[in-house]
């Protein structure tokens, strides 16, 4: 069976390309451990202290990397104390248990789909 203009999408390939230029620089702007395989976590990794040092540095020393010809030292201080503190909830995220199965809270919606009225009008004044 062949598609036809009535069984297409009303998304143009601009617009999906603009959509999905969009999807993937944001996807870009993620952390790496964000992206790939999730990493399991065991209960005594999560809560020892090591542990978070060892996080707190290696992103303390990814900022510095990145950026550090441009902070003075008063920011390093800053970020190093920023990034620390942001070590507490990150523990109690990993912490939670959650399985590949398990479904989001919510799903990402662009853009609403629009009422069957318009779907039916704008068909008619396209063809």
């Amino acid at each position: 069976m062949s598609p036809t203009n009535e069984s297409k999408s009303p998304i143009s390939r601009r617009t999906f390309a603009r959509r999905a230029a969009l999807a993937a620089a944001a996807v870009a702007g993620l952390p790496g451990n964000l992206i790939g395989a999730p990493q399991a976590v065991s209960q005594t990794n999560a809560a020892s202290p090591g542990a978070d040092q060892a996080g707190v540095e290696a992103t303390v020393q990814a900022i510095f990397r990145r950026y550090g010809d441009r902070l003075s030292d008063a920011q390093k201080t800053d970020m190093r104390r920023l990034v620390t503190e942001g070590q507490k909830p990150l523990q109690a995220l990993r912490a939670f248990p959650l399985d590949n199965a398990d479904q989001p809270g919510n799903v990402l919606k662009l853009y609403p789909d629009p009422p069957q009225a318009t779907r039916s009008a704008a068909s008619k004044t396209k063809g």
